[in-house]
């Protein structure tokens, strides 16, 4: 699950989340945004192919496959070509 919290082309914070195992409304993903705000949190951006960055928001993977779903399932449909995630560093660093 991951959740985008900034609009960084449109200055505009947001709160908007998603996931690949569950329906928006449904009573399931509910319960997942519930398990999502009690554990960690990894923050991303996205950007696009000239470093962009379009959007900042959480996951709860950074590491695996998973780690893709915000830019497969949000970041692609508005141009969106990378995501990188805030290392220990306090670095940003493409998965």
């Amino acid at each position: 699950m991951f959740k985008i919290t900034e609009n960084c082309i449109e200055s505009k914070f947001m709160t908007e989340y998603f996931s690949s195992e569950a329906k928006k409304g449904s009573e399931e993903f509910e319960q997942l945004i519930k398990k999502f705000e009690a554990e960690p949190q990894f923050k991303f951006r996205m950007r696009d192919v000239d470093q962009v960055v379009y959007y900042i928001g959480y996951s709860d993977d950074c590491t695996s496959k998973s780690g893709f779903d915000p830019l497969d399932m949000y970041g692609e449909y508005f141009g969106c070509l990378d995501i990188q995630y805030l290392n220990a560093k306090g670095e940003y660093e493409r998965l």
